[in-house]
């Protein structure tokens, strides 16, 4: 019995590890006898016919439940004989976030809960949809800008769904009317936290009076010293169809550090943005922790940062080529400088890490960025648009600081494609100081992007993620700040920052669930995730020890609030240095660890160590 048991949970294992690696490879005939091995397998004995019944549906003996999803052709949203009219008049509608649908006008809401929701919700204003479109009334219809503008649309954090569909006229040839649909989010967001020693309250409004700007407020209590923190934000995501965002932060933190910024900027947000730019300022007190044998001292450091931006893309391929629209020569300069007001003692900092400097940073590149749309990727059942493309860039600066000139130059390549067996993308990254003819702190990166086909299994769906990256590093500065870890997005989450190295590698892979049904429009959706990362200075880095982590958890969606998704997990370390072994953590945070690369280029700056 114990045997067949055994059998039957590692056979099960093995089939969910093959089909999804290889759906493309089984054939059908071949699958449904695998399931009728299963089914017939499992009834051998009431325990096993048990487990059969928990985990498949007698529907999972169809062919159409055993491979990938395909996800239907979409249709042109403007026909051949559309292209080209000129647009006579242009309605939104927007709608409420509970109980309405962008393509079905007949559907209302009917439930109480669904129409009190509505009734405390400020829909956004047309002129905020406006704001974003890239045509407007009397231009001739451009099936690229509609297409980017429903993206740019969807991409509000605000907006849950759009349409934009052109209506054809009677008895007009030369004219055509275009009609957007726009569901909203709900967009005030109340999110709070409470442990043994903190507590934390945060108050965030992503469209205000419909808008589209953002005010946020967070305050944290610490137990044991009675201290209070303030963070604040405000943001101006599109002022008047420019593109051009303002973000003003503010930050009074625990031991009395602080964080004051300035932040204009203009993205190149798609790839007809010929203008880029942007400035940035800060001020900025916070405590610096500096090892010193086997304690930690503390220091006051204290700095004002200013930069400037200016980006200038041109399109490279002649007017005839249909690749024109995506491909773009981008040409770029920055420039930055860091003053002190505070700096730690001599003693703690021997080589200067913590002084002013001089940046001017110049890049040169040229950029494919495309989208495709899909669905069950990072939230559920909803469209997503997916970057591919690639890019390459030179850079080439140079820096003053410590009375001292550099040369800096570095070079960066993306790329990533939809294939049959999955979603990919990679990167690679170099750059280098130069003085006197050596180099210095020299950076090289590598990663790698990868996620499969949807894989349906009756009602439920499937997606394998898989994320490695490597750093290297030579002849950096001594100080222990530049100095690469494990710490939370940069390794394993939960990790501290007291072990460092020169190098280090990290993989994670994830196996992540699409389950059906919701609970007040919260759908959970089940993975396992399993993260592996090393740390070394001179001696090889695959002969290091290997830190772990466990996971299983919850990422966390829903279908009418406008936040990330988050996720809730449960997670086993075997080891994490000066904390023991077999740690057990349980988390709660927002899931940024599967973002993709988007294959626009953007402000020119050094390769980033860490």
């Amino acid at each position: 019995m114990k045997k067949n048991i055994l059998f039957f949970i590692v056979f099960i294992f093995c089939f969910h590890s093959s089909s999804t690696f290889a759906q493309d490879v089984i054939q059908e005939k071949d699958s449904i006898s695998i399931y009728k091995d299963i089914n017939n397998f499992s009834k051998k004995s009431k325990f096993s016919r048990f487990i059969y019944k928990l985990l498949f549906r007698e529907s999972a003996l169809k062919a159409e439940n055993l491979f990938p999803s395909k996800p239907k052709k979409k249709e042109k949203v403007v026909s051949k004989y559309q292209e080209g009219k000129i647009i006579r008049n242009i309605t939104i509608e927007t709608l409420d976030p509970f109980g309405y649908s962008v393509t079905n006008e007949k559907k209302v809401p009917k439930r109480s809960m669904e129409k009190f929701g509505n009734s405390i919700h400020i829909r956004t204003k047309e002129v905020t949809i406006r704001n974003i479109m890239l045509f407007k009334k009397h231009d001739k219809l451009d099936s690229k800008l509609l297409l980017e503008s429903e993206r740019l649309i969807r991409s509000q954090r605000y907006i849950r769904e759009v349409t934009i569909v052109p209506i054809d006229i009677a008895n007009s040839k030369d004219s055509i009317d275009i009609k957007i649909r726009v569901l909203d989010s709900w967009t005030l967001i109340p999110t709070g936290s409470l442990s043994s020693s903190e507590s934390s309250a945060k108050l965030t409004e992503r469209n205000i009076l419909g808008f589209g700007h953002l005010i946020s407020g967070n305050i944290k209590n610490r137990f044991d010293t009675n201290e209070r923190a303030v963070y604040a934000q405000y943001s101006i995501n599109n002022i008047k169809n420019t593109y051009i965002r303002l973000d003003l932060d503010y930050a009074n933190d625990y031991n009395n550090d602080s964080k004051r910024s300035i932040n204009i900027n203009r993205p190149f947000y798609s790839v007809i943005t010929k203008n880029a730019g942007g400035a940035f300022f800060e001020n900025r007190l916070r405590t610096e922790q500096f090892p010193v044998l086997d304690t930690i001292s503390l220091q006051n450091v204290s700095y004002d940062f200013q930069e400037y931006w200016y980006g200038r893309a041109f399109k490279i391929n002649p007017k005839s080529n249909p690749e024109r629209y995506f491909n773009n020569m981008v040409l770029a300069l920055t420039y930055n400088q860091k003053v002190f007001g505070q700096m730690p003692a001599a003693v703690l900092d021997p080589t200067s890490y913590f002084s002013n400097e001089k940046n001017w940073i110049g890049m040169i590149g040229f950029s494919k960025q495309k989208f495709y749309q899909d669905k069950f990727v990072f939230n559920y059942n909803i469209t997503e648009d997916i970057p591919y493309g690639e890019n390459i860039a030179l850079i080439v600066g140079h820096q003053e600081k410590n009375s001292n000139s550099r040369l800096y130059t570095g070079l960066s390549v993306s790329f990533g494609r939809k294939y049959s067996f999955g979603y990919a993308s990679g990167f690679a990254e170099w750059g280098s100081f130069y003085d006197a003819g050596f180099t210095e702190q020299t950076t090289f990166k590598m990663g790698f992007n990868y996620f499969s086909p949807l894989i349906s299994w009756g009602n439920w769906r499937f997606r394998q993620f898989v994320k490695p990256t490597y750093v290297w590093g030579n002849n950096r500065d001594d100080s222990f700040k530049d100095r690469l870890n494990l710490l939370d997005e940069d390794g394993l989450p939960g990790f501290n920052n007291r072990l460092n190295g020169t190098q280090k590698w990290t993989v994670s892979f994830q196996t992540q669930s699409y389950i059906p049904g919701s609970w007040y429009g919260f759908r959970f959706s089940p993975y396992f995730n399993t993260t592996l990362g090393s740390l070394a200075n001179e001696k090889a880095l695959f002969s290091s020890k290997v830190y772990s982590k466990f996971s299983i958890g919850a990422l966390i969606n829903n279908d009418f609030l406008v936040f990330n998704s988050f996720q809730i997990s449960f997670s086993y370390y075997p080891t994490i240095p000066f904390e023991g072994d077999g740690i057990n953590k349980f988390n709660s945070f927002e899931n940024t660890n599967l973002s993709l690369y988007d294959f626009q280029l953007s402000k020119p700056g050094y390769i980033r160590y860490e």
